[in-house]
């Protein structure tokens, strides 16, 4: 079995666990906003505490959600060269994208690595919440997207499924 395959199938493990976060975390923020809803115009009270909560539930939805779609490659690519070129033109167009990538969600991470623990001591105004919580959404997806930038990588050069054909998104 080549690493290509283990990580594919480390992958798909990761992918099928952060879904069913995205579906967990998108039902809690519904509920959450319908609950506010009804309270505040059935019973003309609102719930002090479910809007700011729910904008939480919305952060690491976003983050998780696109972990998912930079996985599946579903994100909006410009391709039109790498579609026009063959061979090693096109494996060093993808490596470069691929490479730009790994250095943003690099940046981001070291950046989130001074700013996260400043946040570990303030609190969220209605809930109490330790915003560090809510903030550390921002370096597990970009770990998580560096790792499958890394798959991509090892596809542009490695035989197999995908291997060296696909564009890495």
């Amino acid at each position: 079995m080549s690493i290509l395959n283990t990580v594919s199938k480390v992958e798909a493990v990761v992918k099928k666990v952060l879904q069913f976060l995205v579906v967990v975390l998108f039902a809690f923020m519904s509920i959450l906003v319908l609950a506010q809803v009804f309270t505040r115009y059935f019973t003309n009270n609102s719930l002090t505490w479910s809007e700011e909560l729910s904008r939480f539930t919305l952060v690491w939805l976003i983050y998780l959600a696109s972990v998912i779609t930079y996985a599946e490659k579903g994100h909006i690519i410009v391709d039109v060269l790498v579609m026009n070129l063959r061979g090693r033109a096109a494996k060093a167009i993808r490596l470069v994208n691929c490479m730009c990538v790994l250095v943003f969600c690099v940046c981001i991470v070291l950046g989130a690595w001074e700013f996260v623990p400043t946040t570990a001591m303030q609190r969220s105004p209605a809930n109490g919440i330790v915003m560090a919580n809510v903030y550390i959404a921002i370096p597990v997806s970009m770990v998580l997207m560096i790792l499958l930038t890394v798959k991509h990588i090892l596809e542009i050069f490695m035989p197999g499924p995908g291997g060296g054909e696909e564009v890495a998104g």
